[in-house]
């Protein structure tokens, strides 16, 4: 099966628009992108609104009423950073069993304003928030008011940095370098804004050793992407990019309970090691990668888990420029979560675009000279799971 065309839109940390018309609007954009009329999609897959508190009761039923489509398979699926990644496979696999030759996967984040609503009480601020925070983060750390992830982030790049060596300069290669690519992304959120090492070092500090210039950006969006059938993707007026291979594990864990390792994720591990063995290639075939490091620790542990650079090296990858244009891979060439934006359910099909755009020569100033091979990796909690995918580009 192939990618056919994609779209994202604007990313903002205001709602601009609401779910249903957000989601409308990148479903569209990505069939006309494709070349495809909205008649011959036959399934659509979405991931919940985002993961700040929506109610998503029915919100795929509603969603294709409001898009006006009549489908054949209809699907929404949640399972935190990696919903935008399993709407697609869903896609693929409706494609795959020949019911649906054509189908869409879409992903969108809205960001809800978390202040006390007006006439709100305290108490009742306060349980709506750690019912909230106890679903995410569950019983034992989310009523202590663990809103978001970073602590454990935090901890994980002091282990990293213990058992590597890493400082907290490598760390802001990572941002410095991915902010660079971000440059070249018409729709990043850090676009005209460059960084160096010293001004991560110098960002205010949120969780020892991640300075707030080391953390993604928690951002409203919405991404899709138009799957096909072989015989659909030939027939079009640009050449499709094809799955080649696939790989998904999740350990049983979540967050940091549990985990067997901080400053190493058997889900990434085992992930690239399917997609890899499916694809029938290896990490020094790749010409990009997108990847899910929504922490500039993270991205240097992605980077090594994934393969593309040896234990405890992927901060000198970046400050080498390494992993830039003109390196051994380039990776994040969107700017990456750190710099592009992180609609978290969204994420994946943004990494997705990425890919298609760089494998089908459509990405402008942040072009890839003939890339051929792409991956995408997708996580969740804090690396719990991870889905990868490659992706190659028509001979």
């Amino acid at each position: 099966m192939a990618l056919a065309g994609g779209a994202m839109s604007a990313l903002t940390k205001l709602r601009a628009l609401d779910s249903f018309e957000l989601v409308r609007c990148v479903v569209e954009e990505a069939l006309r992108d494709a070349g495809i009329p909205r008649g011959e999609v036959r399934s659509l897959a979405v991931t919940p609104p985002g993961l700040a508190g929506h109610s998503t009761a029915m919100f795929v039923s509603r969603l294709a009423a409001y898009l006006g489509l009549p489908l054949r398979s209809l699907a929404c699926l949640e399972n935190g950073g990696t919903s935008g990644a399993l709407a697609l496979r869903w896609a693929m696999h409706e494609v795959r069993s020949g019911r649906c030759p054509v189908a869409v996967a879409a992903g969108a984040d809205q960001r809800l304003d978390t202040r006390a609503e007006p006439g709100e009480t305290v108490e009742a601020f306060i349980d709506r928030n750690v019912h909230t925070t106890v679903a995410v983060y569950g019983p034992y750390d989310g009523p202590y008011g663990l809103g978001a992830p970073i602590p454990y982030y935090a901890m994980s790049a002091q282990r990293y940095m213990a058992e590597t060596g890493a400082t907290p300069t490598d760390l802001a290669w990572a941002a410095v370098r991915l902010r660079e690519h971000a440059q070249g992304h018409e729709r990043a959120m850090f676009r005209g804004r460059t960084l160096t090492v010293e001004e991560v070092l110098a960002s205010e500090m949120v969780c020892p050793p991640l300075h707030l210039a080391d953390c993604s950006q928690f951002v409203s969006g919405a991404a899709a992407v138009v799957v096909v059938a072989p015989e659909v993707a030939r027939a079009l007026n640009r050449p499709p990019v094809w799955l080649r291979g696939l790989g998904e594990y999740h350990h049983p864990s979540s967050f940091s309970a549990g985990a067997v390792d901080l400053a190493s994720f058997p889900s990434v591990r085992e992930a690239a090691r399917e997609a890899y063995a499916d694809a029938g290639v290896g990490p020094r075939d790749l010409d990009v990668a997108e990847v899910y490091g929504v922490f500039s620790s993270t991205e240097l542990i992605l980077c090594e888990d994934l393969g593309l650079f040896p234990r405890g090296r992927s901060g000198a990858a970046f400050r080498e420029g390494r992993a830039s244009r003109g390196g051994e891979v380039v990776v994040d060439p969107s700017g990456g979560r750190l710099s592009l934006g992180h609609p978290a359910c969204a994420t994946p099909l943004l990494e997705t675009l990425e890919v298609l755009l760089q494998l089908q020569g459509r990405a402008g100033a942040r072009q890839v000279p003939g890339a051929r091979l792409g991956l995408v990796h997708a996580e969740h909690g804090m690396l719990n799971g991870s889905m990868v995918s490659i992706w190659e580009r028509d001979a």
